[in-house]
Parts: C-alpha cells; structure tokens; sequence
C-alpha cells in the first residue's frame, strides 16, 4: 500500500485541513477532554504528534509543552504548518525518524484507521522505541462496535467492517476492543485507560453539523468552495469556524459539544461504539 501517494492526494486536495480553532466544537471538543486527562501523568517536556498531518492536534496541546513535533509522510501536509516552533518530520509512522526514548507524549489521532491491519505491529513497535520509560502513546480510532450507523452491518455482515464512505476518507481497518488489546499486547504496551466514544449523542451533533453545513452550502451555493475543500459543507463549516467567538454561536456550539460528551459521561467503557480512546504506557 502506498501510503505517500494516498496522503499527498488526500492534502492536495485540503480534505483534512488547516484548523487552529480555540475551542474545537463537537467531537473535538470530547478529545481534547479526554486527551487532556490522559495526559495529566505526563512530563511536560516532547510532544510527538505521529502522523499528525498538518499539526492541528500537535499544534493545540503543544502550547504545554516545551517541545512540539509533527511528523506526516507527506510533505504537503507539512508545507502547511505556519508555525515557527513546530518541528516537521517527513516520515512514516511505520519508521519514525527520531531517537530511542524520545518523546514523553506521542498522539495518534485519526490515524489508526488508515493503516493496514498487517502493518500495525509494526507502527506500535516502533513507536514503542521512541517514547520515554515514563511516557504515554495516546490514541483515537475508529472501532467496530455497536455504534448507531453500523450495529446492522455488525450483526448481518461483520466480516466487511468498514462503511462505503469510510474508503473514501481512506480507512482500512476497524478492530474490535479484544483485537487492540491483543495487539498491545504482542508489542509490549499495556492499557492504562480507555473510553468508547460515538456511540449514539456523537452520531446525533455529527449529523446535526454536517446536515446543517450541507443544506446551507446548497443554499448559497458553494459547489465550488467545497470541491476545493474536499466534501460537501465544508466552506460552511470554515465560515463558522471564523466567527466562533461570537456568544450568539458559542452558546449552541457549546451545547451541541457538551450533547455530544454524554457518549463518554453515559457509556464510557461499559458500551463499545464505534470509536474509542486509549492512553498506552510501556
């Protein structure tokens, strides 16, 4: 699998963009949460953000740290990175290009699921060499559980785990709970925490934002805008991102992110949806 070619066809095209909001609305606003609390035991030193595109993560939670690295397999992807005190890394987060006992806190975001089950042993090892003894490896994925939006393809067809829209955001995998932890396993991380998200409130906020974002792009009619963005509603959603510091959209946003963190606060680990978040230590 050529993963260089995916990723420079996918930036190319600013399908995953440019996003340095303050306050990350909705599914964002539940990770920085959760992540935040991962990393409560962590120094405070290097921040590895491991296929970290165009550092939005990197660039968020690296305000607490006295080091921020990002590191992408595309190039295009990090041409796009403004900031001075970001580190660019061009490699693949199969054979991270830094040294053994490296990085206090490495992020995995949004990237699991774009790797090849066959390779992922390999990620995690070699991940594993770059964090410190102390260190924490902080994941979000996808997972296949009994999220709204795919219990039916989980019950009639579990063997084909990924939706029809999952493989054009470039997915290839979705594991379940047992198949992570046999995988850590093998590579010699443990599981120090976890919570299963978008489990049903996610699914609702999600499709409230992006029904909403579509409607009023038809409206306006930003075929154009959007297809330079890379899916539909985009340009809407970057629009609203612009004046998100207004109270009179602060308030429903924040609404809409706190509905969507019920998915943690009501199910955390005792009802698997169809992502999840993990904190691994050596």
């Amino acid at each position: 699998m050529d993963y260089k070619k995916i990723n420079e066809r996918f930036y190319s095209k600013s399908h995953w963009g440019l996003d340095r909001s303050q306050n990350k609305w909705f599914s964002k606003y539940v990770k920085v949460k959760i992540l935040k609390k991962f990393m409560e035991k962590v120094d405070k030193r290097v921040l590895y953000d491991a296929g970290g595109g165009v550092g939005n993560y990197g660039w968020f939670f690296g305000k607490d740290f006295k080091k921020i690295i990002v590191s992408d397999i595309s190039k295009i992807a990090l041409s796009k990175i403004p900031e001075k005190n970001i580190k660019k890394l061009n490699c693949s987060v199969l054979d991270n290009k830094l040294p053994n006992n490296y990085a206090d806190c490495i992020l995995l975001i949004d990237v699991f699921e774009h790797i090849k089950k066959k390779d992922l042993p390999k990620m995690m090892k070699d991940l594993r060499r770059v964090l410190k003894p102390n260190g924490r490896i902080l994941i979000f994925t996808s997972l296949f559980g009994w999220g709204v939006g795919a219990i039916t393809q989980r019950i009639f067809n579990p063997k084909k785990r990924l939706l029809s829209k999952e493989y054009k955001e470039g997915h290839v995998n979705r594991l379940t709970f047992k198949e992570f932890q046999e995988l850590f396993k093998k590579v010699n991380l443990k599981i120090e925490n976890y919570y299963f998200y978008s489990i049903f409130f996610q699914q609702i906020t999600d499709g409230i934002k992006d029904n909403f974002a579509k409607i009023i792009s038809f409206l306006l009619n930003k075929k154009k805008e959007d297809f330079e963005l890379g899916r539909l509603g985009q340009s809407v959603k970057e629009d609203l991102r612009k004046k998100e510091t207004k109270l009179i959209l602060k308030i429903p946003l924040f609404f809409l992110s706190y509905v969507s963190y019920l998915d943690i606060l009501l199910f955390n680990r005792w009802f698997p949806g169809n992502s999840i978040f993990i904190s691994l230590k050596k």
